[in-house]
């Protein structure tokens, strides 16, 4: 018969339970606290709906339940969209609401009282629950009716004009936080003379600055006098003092149309923008860094 031994004192047990009666007798250990560290590894178990939350123990012979009471139906009743549950559940609560029955843990309750602080407490704690929760569900297939639900609740949610807007703009700082954004050579040249201008990123400028009311990211912003800043290569952007003065490409007309847009925007709003040349940048750098010290 296998042996089971105290990591305290070396003892050994036939059994779990001896184990556990042993630790709460000579150890002061408690037998959830005997079971996670001799079957779990000494690791806690969590919900198994990917909640994050700790099940109720039951015993050293039964261990933890599986999910936290009321849980399980997030993954055994694709959380509460199985039709059969769905009418069940409503016809149960319809019954308790006539009853009287059926009201709201918190209802009356403020952010003062301790309860509701506690549980706000615990949802903040643990900010990756929904994510957890979402990725415990990935294998679970939803029914015909959450599909139809979702479907139509994305339509209704796209139709409005604003929260199109709103997603568009979330989308573009998405691309910027990921590296979604293009940097070219010649704004690595520029981002190089303002490092050994002493200038720190985000504290004294910004690169790919987004500007919403126009969609548009605009090479750097200068914090101190507001200042944006454009490096534009001569082929790309057509400069007029070179022989791509003359646009033939869909891309060069695109680009055109961008920058008359970012420039329109500027004098609008009384912002400053300076271009930089790549011709200027690669033959005439010493003037480059003197205009931006004069802008500094």
């Amino acid at each position: 018969m296998k042996q089971i031994k105290c990591k305290i004192c070396d003892k050994e047990f036939t059994s779990l339970w001896g184990l556990s009666r042993h630790n709460s007798q000579k150890h002061n250990m408690s037998s959830e606290m005997t079971y996670i560290n001799y079957n779990l590894s000494g690791v806690e178990p969590t919900c198994g709906c990917g909640c994050g939350e700790k099940p109720t123990f039951l015993s050293i012979k039964k261990g933890y339940n599986k999910f936290i009471r009321g849980h399980s139906s997030r993954v055994n009743n694709n959380w509460g969209h199985n039709p059969d549950a769905l009418k069940k559940s409503h016809a149960t609560q319809k019954l308790m609401h006539e009853a009287g029955a059926l009201k709201v843990w918190n209802d009356g309750l403020t952010i003062d009282d301790v309860r509701v602080r506690d549980n706000i407490n615990k949802v903040m704690s643990n900010p990756n629950r929904s994510k957890n929760i979402s990725k415990a569900l990935i294998d679970v297939p939803k029914s015909e009716e959450h599909i139809r639900n979702i479907s139509e609740g994305a339509k209704t949610r796209w139709s409005d004009p604003k929260e199109r807007e709103l997603q568009s703009h979330r989308r573009m700082l998405w691309m910027k936080e990921n590296d979604y954004t293009v940097k070219s050579n010649l704004e690595e040249i520029i981002n190089t003379i303002f490092i050994t201008l002493d200038l720190e990123e985000n504290v004294d400028y910004e690169r790919q600055y987004y500007i919403r009311d126009n969609k548009s990211y605009y090479d750097f912003k200068l914090y101190k006098n507001n200042i944006l800043i454009e490096v534009d290569g001569d082929f790309w952007h057509c400069n007029p003092n070179s022989k791509y003065k003359t646009p033939k490409y869909e891309c060069q007309f695109k680009n055109l149309k961008k920058d008359k847009i970012k420039n329109e925007w500027c004098k609008d709003n009384n912002i400053t923008l300076i271009r930089f040349w790549e011709y200027d940048i690669k033959n005439n750098l010493d003037e480059v860094i003197s205009k931006l010290k004069e802008l500094l």
